[in-house]
């Protein structure tokens, strides 16, 4: 792994239509009538969250060998994605990736690959970054970094003593099948309890980025007035699982103004109270 760092993944574009625009948003029971009304002036505006579909289906590197039993192994452990403007409909977007960084740590071998989109003309829309871990998997090349990561605003410290606001509601049933084909995400785990079982999980799981889109639509309602073009950035950690049907509780813990714009700090906790989405980040551009 550490010695494809520069390598690209592929590349692949999309027109975003009404369908696809519309479908994303179904798959995280987000109704907001700018992902639904394309009779509204100047049509609809992408989801923030259909970066992690162009994340997702660019993630593979030609010529790169995949151990499979290695693949098993991998977790998403963080995304941070720069928006210069929102999707729109009628844009045709190319994402591709490429490995900026990888890195021994404690659980295994890290990697950050920075996936550009562009529109149809070449200027850029989003950038993302996400970090995945190997859990387990060691490698005798050294570490290796080509590009810095972009310094994020931090929470104060010591926390708030109680948060902004919050938001309890229960993931229904059938909410990763659902985000599964409306988001053209599929992993086994997420949909076949089966696979679930077999990988020593107590269930099928919600993906992560599933996850952070709930919490970035709670934010945008509960705190940017229902605009998601006001979303310059969006950033967390994933750690807890949470199991489709359970109860999950959404929480703006800071909003602070930033030389990047007002930064709002959230989380996201399981059935369990333990933190699914960890040190959420929404900037308010």
């Amino acid at each position: 792994m550490t010695s494809s760092v520069g390598r690209h993944t592929i590349s692949r574009s999309w027109e975003l239509t009404p369908r696809l625009i519309s479908a994303f948003a179904a798959g995280v029971d987000d109704p907001n009538p700018r992902y639904f009304d394309d009779a509204r002036e100047g049509g609809l505006v992408g989801h923030p969250g259909l970066a992690f579909t162009f994340q997702w289906n660019t993630r593979h590197m030609p010529g790169v060998a995949v151990d499979p039993v290695e693949a098993r192994m991998g977790v998403h452990a963080w995304a941070d994605i720069r928006y210069a403007r929102l999707f729109r409909q009628g844009d045709v977007i190319t994402a591709q990736g490429r490995l900026i960084a990888a890195r021994q740590i404690a659980p295994g071998t890290l990697s950050v690959v920075r996936i550009t989109m562009t529109d149809a003309f070449g200027a850029e829309v989003a950038v993302m970054d996400s970090a995945s871990i190997s859990r387990g998997v060691r490698y005798n090349h050294p570490d290796e970094e080509i590009e810095e990561l972009v310094p994020m605003p931090e929470p104060s410290a010591p926390p708030a003593s109680a948060p902004g606001w919050e938001s309890t509601l229960v993931v229904p049933p059938h909410a990763a099948h659902t985000y599964t084909e409306c988001a053209d995400i599929w992993n086994p785990i997420h949909t076949e309890r089966t696979v679930a079982l077999a990988a020593g999980l107590p269930d099928i799981i919600l993906h992560g980025s599933a996850t952070m889109t709930i919490c970035l639509r709670e934010v945008v309602n509960r705190s940017l007035g229902g605009d998601p073009t006001r979303v310059r950035r969006l950033a967390g950690q994933f750690r807890a699982m949470i199991i489709p049907g359970e109860r999950i509780t959404v929480r703006c813990l800071e909003e602070r103004e930033t030389p990047e714009g007002r930064a709002l700090f959230f989380d996201c906790l399981n059935a369990s109270g333990q933190p699914a989405i960890h040190r959420g980040l929404v900037v308010d551009g």
